[in-house]
């Protein structure tokens, strides 16, 4: 069951243990160009169908994932647990493989905007190429493939798709943890650009200021500072360096003629329709007090 806007979590049957999947399995001295072992996939898919190759000689492990959800996912995290010899999971340690095309997903919906500026229609260009290449957001039957290295045997790994975010906003999880630590980096990126933006509202406010971007730039980096010396505390400031740009003067392009002011107007306009596009993703009416840090894996 996929949740949106709720305060009870359920836990959703789409993640896929590796046992009983598709394997393929090469214990010889080189990597083969084609499978040597198969087997079939079961006949009832869930959302996200996890399969794999396995080559020993350079132990790695090549993750086959495959999208039978029926919708496009901008973010996700795979699980690895490890085995005992006696086939038991090991509860002392994991290893997480995070992926969020969050971002894709708003330039993407921003360029759409008939009043799109030509930056959001080059970012979302830029996307499409990403996206083409299978490194963009995971579309409704495509297969993504995550490769691990420095796996000793495939019998030994238990491999579970923790969190799934979808690009309509709703989600599946299994993995609290999991799904704590990508929301709140995602709720955390949400934070800072609505106070950058707030930051530049209220510059821009003192309309006798030509130049308001370097009190907006001196008041980001003094809280950047600030957030650094206060352990578990993240700032996650807008892209300082677009504002260093504005700054000067644009000798080409649809920025050009226009003075910081007016250039800085554009800026924050497309920074609070991204918050806008962002914002149901975040699900903020789930507030997370503790969350594990990323080394705790």
């Amino acid at each position: 069951m996929k949740s949106a806007v709720v305060t009870v979590l359920c836990v959703a049957a789409f993640a896929i243990r590796t046992s009983g999947q598709t394997t393929t399995i090469y214990d010889g001295p080189s990597t083969p160009s084609i499978p040597t072992v198969q087997s079939e996939l079961p006949k009832t898919l869930p959302a996200v169908v996890i399969t794999f190759d396995y080559y020993a000689q350079p132990k790695v492990l090549v993750l086959h994932a495959l999208n039978n959800s029926g919708e496009d996912i901008v973010g996700y995290t795979f699980i690895t647990r490890y085995k005992k010899p006696d086939g038991t999971i090991d509860q002392g340690g994991r290893g997480e493989n995070a992926t969020d095309m969050l971002s894709l997903l708003v330039t993407a919906q921003m360029a759409k905007d008939p009043g799109a500026s030509e930056s959001i229609r080059q970012q979302n260009s830029a996307n499409k190429i990403f996206n083409d290449a299978g490194n963009g957001i995971f579309f409704a039957g495509q297969t993504r493939d995550t490769t691990l290295t420095g796996i000793n045997s495939a019998s030994e790994q238990d491999i579970t798709a923790g969190v799934v975010f979808y690009a309509d906003g709703t989600y599946d999880q299994q993995d609290e943890d999991a799904f704590k630590r990508m929301l709140a980096n995602r709720q955390e990126a949400l934070k800072g650009m609505k106070e950058a933006d707030e930051l530049i509202r209220n510059a821009l406010a003192d309309t006798a200021n030509e130049h308001p971007i370097a009190g907006v730039l001196m008041e980001l980096n003094k809280r950047r500072v600030e957030a650094m010396d206060k352990p578990g505390q993240g700032f996650f400031p807008m892209d300082i360096s677009n504002l260093q740009n504005m700054q000067r003067p644009q000798a080409f392009g649809e920025q050009k003629g226009k003075t910081e002011r007016e250039r800085l107007v554009q800026y924050v306009e497309e920074q609070e329709k991204r918050v806008e596009l962002m914002t149901p993703h975040c699900h903020l009416e789930i507030a997370l007090k503790t969350v594990a840090p990323d080394s705790a894996k």
